[in-house]
């Protein structure tokens, strides 16, 4: 079992997006990968900030991801507020889909639905937004989530940058989204998704 820090996964990620960068650079796929911008590491959040360094922002089709506000400095982590009456334990937003958000809003409006990261085990999970709602009316009441990595840097190791990512796709957004392609153009036949896309060309995910 790996640690929130192992080396080699880090690497592992470090040189995933540098393919990536460069696969987007040649070709164009009209993603976002942003450069890196080191973040000092958060002793409560063993590999958050180490991951969120390798980067600066992450966005395709259907998802965001750029360091929160809250793990830019040790400081800010620890003048975060706290929820005491959210059920969830307040849990720090990792990343958002932007399915949801119509293209021609997406400058106003940057972010959907969030992925969770809870703070105490270091789980990335998914939560339907109304289960969240129904969590604080009815706290004693049991909800659904969903799993879906056991801490950040696995996360985007296999389900943003791996082989994975179809099934992030499907479990936030949908099998109709994930399976979606493109009718007409340049792209007819391919993915709709072009991060999807992207990992395809990289030999990272199909």
């Amino acid at each position: 079992m790996t640690s929130p820090q192992d080396p080699a996964r880090l690497e592992r990620i470090r040189e995933k997006l540098a393919l990536l960068r460069r696969l987007e650079a040649e070709r164009g796929f009209g993603v976002v990968i942003g450069e890196p911008t080191p973040l000092e590491p958060i002793p409560d959040l063993p590999g958050v900030a180490e991951v969120y360094g390798l980067f600066g922002r992450l966005a395709g089709d259907n998802f965001r991801f750029a360091p929160p506000e809250e793990i830019r400095s040790p400081a800010a982590w620890a003048a975060r507020t706290v929820d005491e009456d959210d059920p969830m334990g307040s849990p720090l937003a990792v990343g958002h889909e932007v399915h949801s958000i119509p293209e021609r809003l997406r400058g106003e409006i940057e972010a959907g639905a969030p992925i969770y990261l809870d703070p105490e085990d270091l789980d990335v999970y998914w939560m339907e937004p109304d289960d969240y709602v129904f969590q604080y009316e009815h706290p004693d009441e049991d909800v659904e989530f969903t799993v879906v990595a056991p801490d950040v840097a696995t996360f985007f190791d296999e389900h943003v940058l791996g082989p994975a990512y179809p099934e992030l796709v499907a479990l936030v957004l949908g099998p109709g989204v994930r399976d979606r392609r493109v009718r007409s153009g340049r792209h007819a036949g391919e993915y709709a998704d072009n991060w999807r896309r992207l990992l395809i060309a990289a030999d990272l995910a199909s």
